[in-house]
């Protein structure tokens, strides 16, 4: 796998899967490296659109592939239950979802066809909090039952690729934790800087953010958000979402050289 200089032209950011057809995709398979996004469509507050799990991922997908002129895969688009300590109230509109277990064995179906397709390097962005466990769970299966024989995958969620130094830097000690940053900080600086044009003016702070790990029931909605913003939102700017993408850009190029290149 070779990697490149980044280039500005508009060819670089089609995802290249438009050109794959029967009597070449296994070829192209066994020698560009596959990248699919998976998201969910749900609530992210006011100011936000309800692709922000889909829109990030795929821009971070389609500049993986411009650099190591990969192919990225038409994304998955619903993900699993947004939780309330973690997505918000379900009252808020505009959240689709799936069972996690629909989930698994959907992930499960398409990894394992992309491999008998012939892809052998594999990368899945997540960007929806609650699809992780599913995802993996969904690769164990087809590890345990051999349909990744032959293949290399790596499979993240774009937080981990942020570093806890950068987080400081631009948000100082405000950070409530990646479960409570829903349509916070980050997600609004990444949107700001990657699709601006879809970013509203509105910035709520919710000044009790929901803790991690803990299921309360009954729910109370005015406890979990402010109008769906988990975190604060008013800290955020193009210039973090700037500075957290190119740092997620560089790490993952890492991942990906070390967990593919050969040697």
């Amino acid at each position: 796998m070779r990697f490149r200089a980044r280039s500005t032209t508009r060819e670089a950011f089609m995802s290249g899967f438009e050109k794959l057809h029967t009597e070449n995709v296994r070829a192209e398979g066994g020698k560009r490296l596959l990248v699919l996004p998976v998201g969910t469509v749900e609530q992210h507050g006011p100011h936000l659109p309800l692709t922000v799990d889909l829109e990030i991922p795929t821009r971070l997908a389609l500049r993986l592939a411009e650099e190591v002129q990969g192919i990225v895969a038409p994304a998955i688009p619903y993900g699993a239950r947004s939780l309330p300590q973690s997505g918000g109230a379900p009252t808020l509109a505009g959240t689709i979802f799936v069972r996690g277990s629909v989930l698994t064995e959907y992930v499960r179906d398409v990894i394992a066809g992309y491999v008998s397709s012939g892809f052998r390097s594999i990368v899945i962005l997540n960007g929806h909090y609650e699809n992780e466990p599913f995802v993996f769970e969904a690769l164990e299966l087809c590890r345990r039952e051999g349909q990744l024989e032959g293949a290399r995958v790596v499979a993240l969620s774009w937080w981990s690729l942020v570093s806890d130094q950068l987080l400081r830097k631009l948000f100082g000690d405000g950070f409530p934790g990646w479960h409570a940053e829903h349509a916070s900080a980050c997600e609004t600086s990444l949107m700001l800087h990657l699709r601006g044009d879809l970013v509203g003016e509105t910035r709520l702070d919710n000044p009790t953010p929901p803790r991690a790990g803990i299921y309360l029931y009954p729910v109370d909605p005015a406890k979990l958000s402010n109008r769906g913003v988990l975190g604060s939102s008013s800290p955020a700017s193009a210039e973090a979402g700037r500075a957290l993408f190119e740092e997620m850009c560089s790490n993952l190029a890492a991942v990906v050289r070390e967990q593919m290149q050969p040697g």
